[in-house]
């Protein structure tokens, strides 16, 4: 069966709600980072793009929580396969007008001069179907070593093809991978064991970076902020003094003089926090953390209530994946880990970053449905 009947009871409306409430939130942010005094409403074309990006992402996670779970488990491997392809086709046209280089990476296909579209935000919902069916198939378990590195080595594959040219992207999946084996049962030792050999890589690939790439200057100028104050650790320089500028309760909403100045780079996309930060101070970021915290929750508890294993593990890993590119970005905005480039999701301006944000709530609400087949027991996170 393709599609399916929804109906309001078995949506998880607290998931749908605390997403809607981040992206509100966000628009707000991104308005007063682009304020426009000559535009309708003051809106900038960012902020109005992001308006528009958000009613046709509501619209496609309507749809998409419409199509039977069924259906997205028959093609799983479709979109993983896809998605693998345009990475390795994105790299052989690297430096093209199709894939032109911006920034020193190549993450873009251009269609026209007005649009334009990251592929790999959509790669990464691939990557994330592939791996909850491998996990979920019969036999499968988690407690066993082998089948562990089974499915680690699913979300692997497409994540080091990824991380030549967009390590932020890359550093997205292996949070949810772990997420996703954690809640199959996988031994705390092996989570631990796989977390340290994690570290360790991400350390040794600094000692392998071209000397005069833009990775290696990037993690240089985390290590040396002063050395690289006017250069590759601009960004995260001004992005703190920002933040720090606003201190307890900020200085009023689109008041910040350096969001105001453009002293901030990349303001409304990846340090959004930082005009957050200015603007409405400590409380109005932490507002923003504490709405992840609730996003966690809500989606670990909408997780817990799908019947069928396919469905709790996608949705467990969406969780994941979502907070672990949430935690980067709020790490590099107050200077915690190198510039990588990632979105605070459902937060910052981008249209590929929301409208594959909402897909992966319209699976959430579509596995949710789901149990409707198979009796309505509930089930824990981890039960096989």
């Amino acid at each position: 069966m393709l599609f399916q009947s929804v109906r309001p009871r078995e949506v998880p409306w607290s998931l749908v709600a605390i997403v809607l409430v981040l992206t509100a939130y966000g628009v707000t942010q991104v308005a007063s980072a682009v304020w426009d005094p000559e535009a309708p409403l003051d809106l900038g074309h960012e902020a109005a793009a992001q308006l528009q990006w958000w009613m046709v992402s509501l619209v496609l996670m309507v749809v998409i929580s419409h199509v039977s779970l069924g259906a997205w488990k028959s093609a799983t491997w479709v979109f993983y396969g896809i998605g693998v392809a345009t990475i390795l086709m994105m790299q052989l046209l690297a430096g093209t007008a199709f894939v032109p280089e911006i920034k020193g990476q190549a993450n873009w296909i251009v269609i026209t001069s007005r649009i334009r579209f990251q592929p790999v935000e959509f790669v990464k919902l691939g990557v994330l179907m592939g791996t909850a069916r491998v996990i979920s198939a019969p036999g499968f378990d988690a407690r066993r070593l082998r089948d562990t590195i089974i499915g680690l080595a699913t979300a692997a594959l497409p994540s080091l093809i990824i991380a030549k040219d967009d390590l932020g992207s890359a550093l997205t999946i292996p949070p949810m991978a772990f997420g996703m084996l954690y809640a199959a049962g996988m031994q705390v030792r092996w989570l631990v064991v796989g977390l340290a050999l994690m570290g360790c890589m991400a350390v040794s690939v600094v000692f392998v970076l071209p000397k005069d790439g833009y990775q290696y200057k990037r993690v240089q100028a985390w290590l040396h902020p002063d050395e690289y104050a006017l250069t590759e650790g601009y960004q995260t320089q001004r992005s703190m003094s920002a933040i720090g500028s606003g201190q307890w309760l900020g200085k009023g909403y689109a008041a910040g003089d350096q969001n105001r100045l453009g002293w901030v780079p990349e303001k409304h996309t990846d340090l959004i926090l930082s005009v957050a930060g200015e603007e409405l101070g400590f409380v109005g970021t932490s507002m923003i953390v504490l709405l992840f915290i609730v996003f966690a929750f809500t989606g670990l508890a909408t997780a817990a209530q799908c019947r069928e294993p396919f469905g709790r593990y996608l949705v467990t890993g969406f969780i994941c994946l979502l907070l672990g590119q949430g935690a980067i970005n709020i790490s590099v905005a107050t200077g915690l880990m190198p510039v990588t480039g990632v979105t605070l999701p459902f937060f910052s301006y981008g249209g590929s970053s929301l409208v594959a944000g909402y897909i992966g709530v319209g699976l959430a609400v579509s596995s949710c449905v789901a149990r409707r087949s198979g009796g309505g027991s509930r089930t824990t996170l981890l039960s096989a």
